[in-house]
């Protein structure tokens, strides 16, 4: 999914306001500062904090590819490197169409706190087939994330309504965004591994993550076959090629975008 980086940040800026104003608000009732447009980036992160790998995420719930990469590599990428202290990882907002439900979705995260930030995330992914099938049919999608926030602790309608006003809660999110047209980013899901970009897209599919997550970290992937068995001869067995050549196969090849 791409777009235009400033139009990106100015149509989240202007849909934040206009969330403001649906609910009611007749101004910042939150505390906005006078005068300034900076907003300091706010990162909730996962896994330790001297972890030796850095995964940054720019994405959004709303973009299918950004499903995709949820559901076939995240989950796998705490389980094992995160939670074993080998990864940190760091989702960081990118709201792509409809704006006025990604961000709203976003502040609801950022709301719940840090303890349930990605529980929230973990629910919106799952919801995102049926909140955008409500959108397209004009449906109750303010319900829906209602319904969501009460999940994760917001469940007074004026508290709901008060997380979406939130001025610090906006900027939080501007400044994720500002963050990543900084770093040139202009689609979801953007990955960065220790800084440095992650180029093609084979790496939006579990084997080849791993692959290089493992060569980063100098290390061979889980289930690798053992140091090949040597016969009288000197000779490696053919058993143990042929099952090294068949792990190849399977690692390479690269996952077909997602528009």
């Amino acid at each position: 999914m791409k777009m235009n980086a400033l139009t990106r940040r100015s149509s989240i800026l202007a849909v934040s306001f206009l969330m403001m104003a649906a609910c009611g608000a007749s101004g910042d009732e939150t505390g906005q500062a006078n005068g300034s447009s900076e907003a300091a980036l706010q990162e909730i992160s996962l896994g330790a904090d001297d972890a030796p790998v850095t995964i940054v995420e720019y994405a959004s719930w709303t973009c299918p590819a950004c499903l995709q990469f949820h559901n076939e590599v995240v989950g796998n990428l705490k389980e094992d490197y995160v939670d074993t202290g080998k990864v940190r990882y760091v989702f960081r907002e990118f709201p792509t169409a409809p704006a006025e439900i990604s961000v709203a979705g976003f502040a609801i995260a950022r709301c719940a706190g840090e303890d349930s930030y990605y529980d929230v995330l973990d629910e919106l992914f799952s919801r995102q087939t049926a909140i955008l099938s409500l959108a397209r049919q004009g449906g109750q999608v303010k319900q829906a994330l209602q319904q969501v926030a009460a999940n994760h602790g917001i469940s007074d309608p004026a508290e709901f309504d008060a997380c979406l006003q939130n001025s610090d809660v906006r900027r939080a999110i501007s400044a994720s965004v500002a963050a990543g047209d900084q770093q040139g980013v202009n689609a979801t899901p953007t990955v960065f591994l220790n800084g440095e970009q992650l180029e093609g897209y084979a790496w939006r599919q579990w084997p080849a993550m791993q692959e290089i997550l493992n060569e980063e970290l100098g290390e061979e992937a889980p289930g690798d076959a053992e140091e090949p068995v040597m016969t009288d001869e000197g000779d490696m067995s053919g058993e143990s090629m042929n099952s090294d050549a068949e792990s190849m196969d399977e690692t390479e090849g690269e996952a077909v975008p997602q528009q």
